[in-house]
């Protein structure tokens, strides 16, 4: 392991700088050994990982220095140097592992937003009620219905079968519109790995500037749609038409279509319930369609007019009433029916379907499609492991802050690629499950963190 390390250290080490004075005395290595060093000693803040590693270094007295002095250099660097620093590793830990073989093909990959601890300490707010300061965002818990407020970060992930690297991370501030977080995280991953092919978000990320930022990038997106009342109602005449899976197409001006896709939910029967009698269908229908010219007739009761004879009021509710069933053929969609079908948007060229395609090569289709989205979950994993590796800290500078992010981030990077070298020193077939745990890594990492190669 100690071997291992003393080559997974330049890729941190090589990466990071910091702008001091030509003649200072203490090396720069020293400051991210000792980062390196916290980030080991899990939920340790910036004291307690300084005195740590005082005791524990091999460096001699006067190459370590206090707390006070690291956070003083390290809060000089601001957002584009840091974000730069972490996509240099990136790189690097990506030509490395494609050295050895992986990352190669169409790579698939991950955006989300992750929080921090807590903010527990005083907000200053301002006459609209809002914080002064617009990177501590607040959510209402929805147990306790209490506000919790916390800094947060967006990061591009690759996940699937791949090592999964962190290829950049952002802070998010708030009135940041999901667009421009998509389309920063995609510049800087392009700039990284050029053949990212699909990116899959959650569904807080649906939204068409979102899939116009992709497509401005020359990047499949696969997300979750929401289901508003139009697609409620799709849903219910798909479950009343016995259709398991539908594709609507949307054409662009240039590149790959739009498609919207419904298929069946997991463990949901859609016909359940939906093999009514036609005839019974129809006087629901007629049914409602009473009841909403009735809505009609009230809403409009004062209409008037000079000449009685103008406007026969019945039939022109009717007339409107048609129209709307004519064009939209819509039943009021439940919940219930909006339950039974997943739905997902994508630009991805595997739905460019015929006519031809049969309803089963369809939903064949779209199930070994869509399952490609339980990947993304990868992106949470990683920051239950980036939480191991990050220092905490009781600073409001969201500098600071973001800066014990990435370099979380970069840690992690190193773990995973520690844990391939592992796998493929020990295994002729590996697998993407870690053999070399997060926890031992911080065990032995921190064990030999200040030893050669020097500075």
């Amino acid at each position: 392991m100690k071997e291992v390390w003393v080559q997974a250290k330049p890729f941190v080490m090589d990466c990071f700088g910091l702008d001091r004075a030509e003649n200072a005395i203490i090396l720069e290595g020293s400051f991210w050994e000792a980062h390196a060093y916290a980030g080991t000693l899990q939920d340790a803040f910036t004291e307690d990982g300084l005195d740590a590693f005082r005791m524990n270094t091999t460096r001699p007295e006067d190459q370590q220095h206090v707390a006070r002095t690291h956070r003083h250099h390290l809060q000089k660097l601001d957002v584009e140097s840091i974000r730069s620093m972490l996509q240099e590793t990136a790189r690097m830990l990506v030509a490395r592992a494609r050295h050895n073989g992986e990352l190669q093909g169409k790579l698939s990959s991950a955006i989300d937003i992750t929080k921090g601890n807590p903010w527990t300490g005083e907000i200053e707010w301002t006459d609209d009620d809002h914080p002064e300061d617009d990177y501590i965002l607040g959510y209402k818990d929805k147990e306790t219905q209490e506000i919790d407020y916390h800094f947060q970060w967006a990061t591009i992930q690759i996940v699937g079968l791949d090592v999964p690297l962190v290829l950049d991370a952002i802070p998010v501030h708030r009135g940041m519109p999901r667009d421009e977080i998509v389309d920063e995280l995609l510049g800087g991953a392009l700039g990284i790995v050029p053949d990212l092919d699909l990116v899959m978000m959650d569904r807080e990320f649906d939204g068409d500037d979102v899939r116009a930022a992709c497509e401005e990038h020359g990047v499949h997106y696969l997300t979750p749609g929401k289901k508003n009342a139009s697609e409620r109602a799709t849903c219910t005449r798909l479950r009343k038409a016995r259709k398991r899976v539908h594709v609507e197409t949307q054409q662009t001006i240039s590149g790959p279509g739009r498609k919207e896709i419904y298929l069946p939910a997991r463990n949901t029967d859609v016909f359940e319930k939906a093999g009514e009698d036609p005839e019974d269908d129809e006087e629901d229908k007629e049914e409602n369609r009473d009841e909403v010219r009735q809505e009609l007739v009230a809403d409009f009761v004062n209409v008037t007019s000079d000449d009685p004879d103008e406007v026969d009021g019945a039939a022109w509710f009717d007339d409107v009433l048609d129209d709307v069933r004519e064009d939209k053929d819509e039943l009021p969609g439940s919940e219930e029916d909006a339950a039974a079908y997943a739905f997902f948007k994508t630009n991805h060229p595997a739905f460019d379907t015929s006519d031809d395609d049969t309803e089963e090569e369809l939903l064949a289709t779209a199930r070994g499609f869509i399952a490609r989205y339980s990947n993304r979950w990868g992106i949470e994993n990683g920051y239950k492991q980036i939480k191991q590796f990050r220092v905490r800290t009781t600073s409001k500078e969201h500098e600071y802050r973001y800066f014990n992010f990435a370099f979380a981030c970069v840690l992690y990077n190193v773990w995973r690629l520690v844990d391939l070298l592992v796998k493929l020193a020990l295994e002729d077939d590996p697998d993407y499950s870690p053999r070399v745990q997060a926890t031992t890594f911080l065990t032995l990492a921190g064990k030999h963190i200040g030893f050669d190669p020097p500075d």
